[in-house]
């Protein structure tokens, strides 16, 4: 049996809607402005899904494995989508992996390790050119540290979304609220399940999967609709 938290399922699920709403504008709709804001809610969730995925996962390297390989399936998708050359940009769960891999060793109080890692997600993320690079990497980190640290957690995503650019990314710290509720135990739901129930499965997989479907149906609607 495992503990299935409904309240963490909530936030995945708007973090799927936001996210697709994202990406209807970016691919279908790039004149309509409010479907970037809305979309800018859906990161900073992701970013705190990892956080609470990497701490609470038996198998943490089987945890990385799989981030690693729907970060490969995914960028096949991701780059018809948004009309690139292949490599051009890396999909947004490469520096999410890279994120986790750093808090591993971080909640492992494996200081010296983490420190490496860290700098070398940093460097990769530029070198690579991958989706949000710094900020996504930063944003990670600062939802780890508003896990233990709510204030300083708070003080540093606003300043950190203040120094970015465009303007709009603002507007992600319209997903404070939900995260700060999962934190404070008031959204947090816990059931036990089964871990070879369907249920299990599709929590588990939901992501992985859906990230790479969704972005696989807006590239098939542009072409033929658009």
């Amino acid at each position: 049996m495992r503990t299935f938290d409904i309240g963490r399922e909530i936030l995945r699920i708007v973090a799927f809607i936001t996210m697709t709403v994202d990406h209807i504008g970016v691919i279908l709709y790039p004149d309509l402005l409010v479907l970037r804001v809305i979309g800018r809610i859906a990161f900073p969730l992701f970013a705190y899904l990892i956080t609470l995925g990497i701490e609470s996962t038996k198998k943490p390297r089987t945890y990385l494995i799989t981030l690693f390989s729907f970060a490969l399936v995914s960028q096949i998708p991701y780059f018809l989508a948004f009309e690139m050359q292949p490599f051009e940009q890396l999909n947004i769960i490469f520096p999410l992996l890279l994120s986790a891999i750093a808090l591993y060793y971080f909640n492992n109080k494996q200081t010296p390790a983490f420190i490496v890692i860290l700098f070398l997600a940093l460097l990769f993320s530029f070198l690579f050119n991958m989706e949000g690079s710094f900020y996504t990497i930063v944003t990670v980190l600062c939802m780890k540290l508003l896990r233990h640290k709510l204030e300083l957690g708070i003080i540093a995503l606003v300043a950190l979304n203040l120094s970015v650019t465009p303007t709009t990314q603002l507007f992600s710290l319209l997903a404070l609220p939900l995260v700060i509720l999962h934190v404070q135990n008031h959204l947090r739901m816990e059931i036990l399940i089964s871990e070879s129930s369907f249920l299990y499965l599709l929590r588990k997989y939901a992501f992985y999967l859906y990230y790479p479907l969704h972005l696989t149906l807006l590239f098939l609607v542009n072409l033929f609709f658009f």
